[in-house]
This record gives structure tokens, C-alpha cells and sequence, in this order.
């Protein structure tokens, strides 16, 4: 009987997630038709097969324990896919930014909100959720647009990880704010017992910031000791075992510490961000990551309760203007405060005028905290204002720059003479000119090719799947990345989509021809050049955008040939002479 019940339950469980799956590429495929985000697609299907439209999905408890997975995976791949080395330049502004713009909104968004009929402990809870901004919306598209390095997107890169860092604190504080909602209500304790109540809460918040300074340090000194072992298995499998392993055993710790689960995984994936390995692990999550984004999104769309938030539809529509205005207004001021150019804020501000997935997390454990007893339209409420935010997002980015580049020429903050964004950005631009190189493989070839291209002051970068010739040529000062050459994520950290050639010479010809393919579609008009053993690959090669192959043996026989036919020419005494010794090669290094 129990066996019966367990195969029903996973029956429905695996009925659900098709269900979501199949409406989601249904409506996504139509959307693209219409050149409609996907991510809007997916929030579009969840509200049109829910159960509070045609049905077709219920909102059930499999649906719900879907969505939990399905985020903590989520948050997990966006941490892992922060990559601190952007924020190098102007570090200091950047975080700035983000630290003063998510106090600003907080600040004036709670007696915003509190002239929406709520306590004060409601609105401060409503603020402090709407500050939050989508880092999986908007990392996404500005790496799909290409943006992330330039000054508006490292600086939102910034502000995303203030914010997303910042929900620690306020997960921890929420308890407090709880206890300040029933006393708002009139439910307050004896003071004693509040008194004692307060301690306990900040004994357990002290707790609790120390087990995650723990896991913090931890993670920093113990993890890229872990996954260099596990890199040892030339496939990888040990490697994403272990860092998946990593990620929910880290969800699992902050629920226990009755934090939420998704910063455990964000957390996992940030610490993870910071080692070597981190191109290779976000290539290899990222399918799963995207799978996961689309069962999110739609489960998102299926909590929309039309018939609940209906009667309020003009409060909810005014709700979400103020909200996208004051984001703007706080995360693009506070930019141009800081030193941003006039454009550089307003893009900035425009790109995270938007609620994100730690709004929903925040207001869901405040729900679950009792903050909202007595005004239970507020979560519906909040969650038709993210629908619209993260739907609307899409077509606000696409217009970032080209809203940003009207303010040029405007006054720069008064108190800045000339912003930090402008001189990297001037850098960055100055280093345009310089040839660039992508180098797959550092065996002998392609250290050889290192060479020649250093001398002519080419700028290289190296992908080695060889953990200890990484490290090696990472203790000489090389830009090197760990991975593997046919990963798009390798590829793109790399610089493969702004490389002017991509020099193949990974000894493997399926890998290769894999390699080709998918450099061609990242790089319309780069130079590829590859090495094959056989001459049927080096067609393939050429069929799949490879502008020249080298075949060993066409190439051997060649050399071989010409060393032949230079020794007819010389004299005896030549030919019988020593070579003449070279001088040592610096990137000569055992593989």
C-alpha cells in the first residue's frame, strides 16, 4: 500500500513538472514569435494554465516542492555565476552604490507603502523586498547584450551583489520585525518576557552570523583545496558532485538555521565563484540552470490570483509604477552621487528598476513569520507587482542604453571632477586596438604559439583543462582559464566573442570539431584555426567554420621533406655539427 502511494506521489510529481515544462515552451515559443523575453513567457504560461485561469496546472504541494528545488538551483547557478574579478575596477564606488541605493529605497519606500493602508512593520517588510532587484533577469540579459563589462552593467553587477548579500541581514532580522508586527496588532507581550524574547533573538541572529562567517572562511580556505582533488577525474563528474553536493548541503545548513534555503545555495555558489574552477562548473550547471529558470518563472505565474487582486488591479498598476520610479530614481541617483556620468546612472538606474527573486523569498518567510496577519491581500498584492516588474523588465533593458546616451553632455555631480567609470571605461576603450588571442589547449603547441604571440605583444588568454598547467602558468602572471574548450561558458570568460583569432590545439578531434561549432556562433568574423590528425576532420573543421586546419600528418611530412631537402644543401661538416642550444622557454612547463 505504501509502495502504491510513494508511485503515485511520484506519478503526480513527474505529471506536474511536464505540465510546466510543456506549457512553458508552448507559450515561450510563441512569444519569441513575437520577440518576447522568454523569461516573460514563462511568467505569461504559469498565469494562463493556472489554477486561477484555464487550470491546467494546479498549484499543488508537488508544484510547490518543484519551485523550492527549482530556485535553490537558481540562486545557486547565480552565485556561481558572479564573477568578482569584474568589480576590480572602481570596487569601491561600485559597492557604494549598491549598499546606499538598497538604504535609500528602503527609507523611502516604507512610508510610501504605509500609505497603502499598512503597519509599519508591513511596509518596512515591503520595502525592504521591493529594493531587491532580479539578478537572474538581468545578469542574463546583460550578458546576452554584452554588457556586463561595460560601466552601467559592472555597476548593477555590484548593486546585485550588495543586495543579494544583504538579504543575510535581513532574513535575521526578520524575528525582530515579527515581533514588532503583533505588537503593532496589539498583541503584544508582557515586557518581561519581550525583554527576554529580544535577547534570545539576538543571541540566536549572533548564532547564526557566526555558523555562516564559518561556512564563509571555510569555503575560502578548505574549498579549492576539495575541488582541485576532484579535478583529478579528467571527465568532471566528480567535480560538479561535489560542487552540487556543496551548494544544497549549504541550502540545507541555512534552513536549519531557519534562514532561507535559496541564500544557502547563492551563498555556495559565490564561494565557489571565487576559485578556478568556477568557468568549468557554470558551464556544466548552466543547461540545468536554465531548465530550472523556466519551472521557477512559471510557478511564479501560477501563485497569480486574478480573482483576489481583480477588484484592486488600478492599486496594484500604481503600486508598480512607484515602485519602478523609485528604484530608478534611488539606484540612478545614488550612481550619480557616487560618480557615475549622468548616462552611465540613468542606464544603470533603468536596468534595476525591477523587483527580483529575493522579493518573493523575503516576502514569503514574512508571510510564514506572521508580519502580514490581518492584511493577507498584501502578499497576493506584491506578487501581481513582481509579475508585472519582471515582464516589463525585458523591454526596459533593451531601451538602458539608448535612454542613457540621451543624457550625455549633462552636468557630472559637482563633487566629482571626473568619475573612475568614465576613466575604465577609457581604458577599456584604449586597449581596443590590440590584437587579441584565445589559445585552447597549453601542450607544447599551444605553449610554442604563446610565445611567438607574446613577442608581437598580442593579447592572449589560455584555456587548459590540465589543473596543475593552470596553476602553473597562473604563478607566472598568464591569463588562463580552467575548463573545457568546448564548454560556452569557458569559452565566453575566455573572451572567445571579442577574440580576433581562436587558435585550436587541443589534441582531441571530436572535442575540436565540438569547439568549432560552437566558437562559430559566439564569433561571426573571428580567425579559427585548428590542428587535426586526420584530413576527413580537417573538412569537417572547415565545414564548421574553422578558416584554417593543420593536419599532423600532412604537416610531419612537409617538415620532415623540407629538413630533408635543406640537408642535400649543406655541406658535411654542417650536417655532422651539433644544434645549437636556445635559450630555456618560460612556458616550457611539463603538462
Amino acid at each position: 500500500m505504501m509502495l502504491t502511494l510513494a508511485a503515485a506521489g511520484n506519478s503526480q510529481v513527474m505529471l506536474d513538472l511536464l505540465l510546466i515544462l510543456s506549457a512553458a515552451a508552448t507559450v515561450s515559443l510563441i512569444c519569441r514569435r513575437l520577440k518576447i523575453a522568454a523569461i516573460a513567457g514563462y511568467l505569461i504560461a504559469g498565469a494562463v494554465f493556472g489554477p486561477n485561469a484555464f487550470g491546467l496546472i494546479d498549484d499543488s504541494a508537488s508544484v510547490a516542492s518543484i519551485s523550492q528545488i527549482a530556485i535553490v538551483l537558481l540562486m545557486f547557478g547565480i552565485g556561481l555565476h558572479l564573477d568578482r574579478s569584474d568589480l576590480k575596477a572602481g570596487l569601491a564606488p561600485i559597492l557604494a552604490i549598491g549598499a546606499l541605493s538598497t538604504i535609500l529605497t528602503t527609507a523611502i519606500g516604507t512610508p510610501i507603502a504605509k500609505l497603502f493602508g499598512m503597519h509599519w512593520p508591513a511596509a518596512l517588510t515591503v520595502a525592504t523586498a521591493v529594493a531587491m532587484s532580479s539578478t537572474a533577469v538581468v545578469l542574463r540579459m546583460l550578458q546576452q547584450k554584452r554588457e556586463l563589462r561595460q560601466a552601467h552593467g559592472r555597476i548593477s553587477f555590484g548593486a546585485l551583489i550588495v543586495q543579494d548579500m544583504g538579504v543575510v541581514i535581513i532574513l535575521a532580522g526578520m524575528p525582530v520585525v515579527a515581533g514588532w508586527a503583533q505588537a503593532a496588532q496589539g498583541l503584544e507581550a508582557a515586557p518581561t518576557e519581550e525583554t527576554m524574547s529580544i535577547a534570545a533573538l539576538c543571541a540566536k541572529a549572533g548564532i547564526t552570523i557566526g555558523v555562516m562567517a564559518l561556512v564563509i572562511v571555510a569555503g575560502i580556505t578548505l574549498l579549492p583545496k576539495l575541488l582541485a582533488e576532484a579535478a583529478r577525474d579528467s571527465t568532471n563528474e566528480l567535480l560538479l558532485v561535489l560542487s552540487a553536493a556543496l551548494g544544497l548541503g549549504t541550502a540545507v545548513l541555512t534552513a536549519y538555521l531557519d534562514l532561507s534555503p535559496e541564500l544557502g545555495a547563492f551563498l555556495a555558489g559565490f564561494l565557489l565563484a571565487g576559485t578556478p574552477f568556477r568557468f568549468q562548473l557554470s558551464g556544466m550547471i548552466g543547461p540545468m540552470r536554465d531548465l530550472f529558470m523556466a519551472v521557477f518563472f512559471t510557478a511564479v505565474g501560477l501563485q497569480l490570483n486574478m480573482g483576489a487582486i481583480g477588484p484592486i488591479w488600478w492599486v496594484i498598476l500604481i503600486a508598480f509604477v512607484l515602485v519602478a520610479l523609485l528604484k530608478f530614481i534611488t539606484i540612478g541617483g545614488s550612481a550619480w552621487l557616487l560618480g557615475a556620468p549622468p548616462a552611465v546612472a540613468i542606464a544603470t538606474g533603468v536596468t534595476l528598476a525591477q523587483a527580483g527573486e529575493f522579493t518573493l523569498v523575503i516576502m514569503g518567510f514574512a508571510t510564514a513569520a506572521g508580519i502580514f496577519t490581518g492584511l493577507e491581500i498584501v502578499p497576493s498584492a506584491m506578487l501581481a507587482v513582481e509579475f508585472l516588474s519582471l515582464l516589463t523588465t525585458p523591454p526596459l533593458m533593451a531601451t538602458a542604453r539608448r535612454l542613457g546616451s540621451s543624457a550625455v553632455g549633462w552636468p557630472q555631480a559637482p563633487w566629482f571632477k571626473r568619475a573612475s567609470f568614465a576613466r575604465s571605461s577609457q581604458d577599456t576603450a584604449a586597449t581596443d586596438q590590440q590584437r587579441r588571442v584565445v589559445i585552447a589547449g597549453c601542450g607544447p603547441v599551444g605553449r610554442s604559439l604563446a610565445e611567438k604571440f607574446l613577442k608581437r605583444g598580442v593579447e592572449l588568454s589560455v584555456i587548459e583543462l590540465n589543473r596543475k598547467t593552470v596553476e602553473k602558468q597562473m604563478g607566472l602572471g598568464r591569463r588562463i582559464v580552467y575548463g573545457d574548450a568546448t564548454n560556452p561558458e569557458v569559452l565566453e570568460s575566455a573572451g572567445v566573442s571579442t577574440a580576433d583569432a581562436i587558435v585550436l590545439t587541443i589534441p582531441d578531434d571530436d572535442a575540436m570539431l565540438r569547439a568549432c561549432k560552437v566558437i562559430r556562433n559566439m564569433n561571426k568574423s573571428a580567425f579559427i584555426a585548428a590542428r587535426t590528425n586526420y584530413l576527413s576532420k580537417a573538412f569537417l573543421a572547415r565545414e564548421l567554420g574553422a578558416n584554417h586546419v593543420t593536419v599532423e600528418e600532412l604537416a610531419t611530412a612537409e617538415a620532415m621533406a623540407e629538413q630533408v631537402l635543406q640537408c642535400f644543401d649543406m655541406s658535411e661538416r654542417e650536417r655532422l655539427a651539433p644544434p645549437a642550444k636556445e635559450s630555456p622557454d618560460p612556458l616550457d612547463m611539463p603538462i
